[in-house]
């Protein structure tokens, strides 16, 4: 457990400085007597010692630059309060980067001016922050001998939170010097004073402490129940940085006790919690404390890779108790492996450093481990005496467990050199002092204990699954909502559409009825109209007929059945027309080949105008298209007998295929079309000039019916003038 309270003892005292800063901030017995307003000076000072103190553990050089510009401005105007605050800010900005002789130095005059002042509130920080930086140079008797001051003016001045920081603060100290007893008391006393003003999270940090205590001395179940007990508390605060320290001890606990598998679990927890915050220090710690779980599973390559990683984080922190922890677990390690000569040099580096630091836990387990060494290399009594000096540095610390491993490793010793009576004796004592850690009411009270945790673990899982099947719910019905939601937008939506697309379809239907009445109508006027001239004619020679005299009637009769053979053509041209109005949308279609197909059109009206001429070009074997061939094939014929009945004497018929249609065009040397008159063309009945008369041939519904049947099949026909002189009708079919 010593890794863990070595650790949090930084934190603690960053806790109680800025508990103590806060404290001199309210006012003092000063503010009864009668004060000169604040002068811009002083103000500017005030304004420096408050940048001072928020950068100094984040940018201490900052702090170093606002404390000697208020150093500097209090030379002009002394004031004693600002002076001990100034130098104190500066004394740690120089601990923060390092610099421990100027940090002593400014920490020492900082308490001298204090101790100048009648005030006795201006010695709590000085007395800590020089108290501090002793111990961070590891001469913990100095250090010592400050929090003891610290504590008297603590009680003096009647201000608990202040003196149970000073308990914590020794305690880690009594810790650090291997001194258990004093280091329980001073936390026992914390823990009282912290619970009894109800203060959770500072109680937390001194259960924790206690539970490291007891661990140091080998009884696990006082040690679980603490860390436990500091554990709800944690949790209640939702302190993340306590919470993973926490899950970091219990680990270490339950690998004292052999509970490999828990160990990891837990010390995986701590670490993820450290990785989270960026703490290296906790890292470093978990990491190592899981290299030595791995170790003791056998699996030496993630145990070295765990402690290799430990090592690196305690040289990039500059901490010597990280450091020479995790060389003295690699030493072990390579013992574990066979290769004692590397072991060798890890557990000296490690050794030295804990000799230099005075660390006296971390003596002993190098002394210890070290004897391992000289006894696996066979000098068995180098073995002897460093298992005697291991000995001797647990019975002055009380280190139960260290005593176990050093009467263990004795009567190994003692037995490879023939003395049996001193081997038997070693054992007695080392089964005796296991006894004692893991006797009968102990194993009960560890049982007990890790039974009730595991169940309050259970208790919480069942309490958060609830937590979260109570959210997932939630979450369905929100679900759920918002599915209804999009169900009835969309139903919304595709009503309107619907309504939307039969308001379309039915102006469609209205358009098409209305477009259909209008031709019916325009046709019955027509065709009215139509009827009228030659049924006028056919009456005109009726009439005639009845008055004339025998030479006259074979002429009559003549006129009559002309004007009857051109009512019967007319007639068929309307019955052409309203099929071509009639005929449905998409015909059947199928594969027509142009070139055979204009080929037979032409033949087939070459004879009835012998005296005219029909050209074919480009019209290669290849072209073909998708078409009803018998609508497709009318179209065509009403466009090749228009153009021959009003050309003079040739007509031309040419094919070109372009991006995404068919163009097959029909030119003629006739009069053609005047521009303005294009469009009426296509219009029933109609006939532009004399030249395009009945007496051409023709009743003027061949190019209506055309431009229905191409419509039909998605083409259409355009009309411009032609290179022969007269008309050019282009018809474009999709291809």
């Amino acid at each position: 457990m010593k890794s863990a309270m070595s650790r949090h003892q930084w934190l603690l005292l960053g806790i109680g400085i800025t508990l103590i800063l806060l404290l001199l901030l309210l006012p003092s017995d000063k503010s009864q007597t009668q004060v000169a307003p604040p002068t811009p000076q002083s103000q500017k000072i005030e304004a420096l010692l408050a940048l001072a103190a928020s950068s100094r553990n984040e940018e201490p050089q900052k702090t170093l630059e606002y404390g000697e510009q208020a150093l500097a401005l209090l030379a002009q105007s002394p004031d004693a309060e600002a002076e001990v605050m100034a130098l104190s800010n500066l004394a740690w900005a120089k601990m923060m980067l390092g610099q421990f002789t100027d940090a002593a130095r400014l920490g020492e005059q900082a308490l001298s001016v204090a101790e100048t002042q009648t005030d006795q509130t201006l010695l709590v920080v000085p007395l800590n922050v020089t108290g501090l930086i002793y111990w961070r140079q590891s001469q913990l008797d100095k250090a010592l001998t400050y929090y003891q001051r610290a504590l008297t003016l603590a009680k003096e001045l009647g201000k608990p939170s202040f003196e149970a920081t000073t308990y914590i603060n020794m305690g880690l100290i009594y810790s650090d010097k291997a001194e258990y007893q004093q280091a329980l008391e001073c936390f026992s006393k914390a823990r009282d004073i912290h619970s009894g003003l109800g203060e959770e999270r500072p109680l937390a940090t001194a259960l924790n402490n206690i539970a490291g205590i007891y661990a140091a001395l080998g009884d696990f179940g006082e040690a679980l129940a603490n860390q436990q007990q500091a554990l709800r508390i944690r949790e209640q605060l939702d302190d993340r940085p306590g919470i993973a320290e926490l899950h970091h001890n219990i680990g270490i606990t339950y690998e004292h006790i052999g509970d490999l598998k828990a160990a990891k679990v837990q010390l995986q927890t701590g670490l993820a919690g450290f990785e989270a915050l960026g703490d290296k220090t906790g890292m470093a710690q978990a990491l190592n404390a899981l290299g030595t779980v791995n170790q003791k599973q056998q699996q030496y390559d993630a145990a070295k890779t765990n402690m290799e990683r430990a090592l690196a984080y305690g040289e990039e922190l500059n901490d010597g108790n990280i450091t020479g922890e995790a060389l003295l677990s690699l030493g072990k390690l390579h013992l574990a492996q066979g290769d004692p000569q590397k072991a060798r040099r890890y557990l000296e580096r490690g050794l030295a450093i804990a000799d230099r630091l005075g660390l006296v836990a971390l003596q002993a387990e190098g002394r210890l481990r070290l004897a391992d060494y000289f006894l696996a290399v066979g000098l068995g009594d180098l073995a002897l005496e460093r298992a005697n000096q291991a000995l001797q540095q647990a019975l002055a610390s009380g280190d139960r467990s260290q005593l176990r491993d050093a009467n263990a490793l004795l009567a190994q010793i003692y037995e490879r050199k023939g003395d049996f009576r001193l081997a038997l004796a070693s054992h007695k004592e080392f089964k005796s002092i296991n006894d004692a850690l893991f006797n009968s009411a102990s194993q009960e009270r560890l049982a007990w204990l890790r039974s009730s945790f595991e169940d309050e673990k259970r208790q919480r899982q069942i309490a958060q699954l609830e937590r979260d099947k109570a959210l997932q719910d939630e979450v369905i019905r929100q679900q759920r909502f918002t599915r209804n939601i999009w169900i009835v937008a969309l139903v919304a939506l595709a009503a309107i559409l619907l309504l939307l697309y039969g308001r379309h379809s039915q102006n469609r239907v209205n358009h098409a009825l209305q477009r259909a009445i209008l031709m019916q109508r325009n046709l019955m006027q027509a065709v009215a109209h139509e009827f009228r001239a030659p049924l006028a004619r056919v009456q005109l020679a009726f009439d005639m007929l009845l008055e004339a005299d025998a030479g006259e009637r074979p002429q009559l009769e003549d006129r009559i059945l002309k004007g009857l053979e051109e009512l019967d053509e007319l007639i068929r041209e309307i019955v052409k027309l309203i099929k071509a109005e009639g005929s449905p949308r998409r015909a059947p279609a199928e594969g027509i080949e142009l070139a055979p197909l204009l080929e037979t059109l032409v033949a087939r009206l070459q004879p009835l105008f012998p005296d005219k001429q029909v050209g074919l070009s480009n019209v290669g074997p290849e072209l073909q298209i998708m078409a009803s061939k018998k609508h497709f094939e009318w179209l065509i014929n009403n466009l090749l007998s228009n153009a021959l009945r009003y050309s003079r004497e040739l007509v031309q018929i040419a094919c070109s295929v372009e991006p995404g249609h068919i163009s097959i065009v029909v030119d003629d040397d006739g009069p053609g079309v005047p521009e303005e008159e294009r469009e009426r063309i296509f219009e029933p009945f109609v006939r532009l000039d004399p030249s395009r008369t009945r007496a051409t041939g023709g009743v003027g519904l061949g190019l209506a019916i055309a431009r229905r049947l191409a419509e039909n099949g998605r083409g259409h026909i355009e009309v411009s003038d032609s290179p022969l002189g007269g008309a050019r009708f282009k018809l474009i079919w999709p291809r």
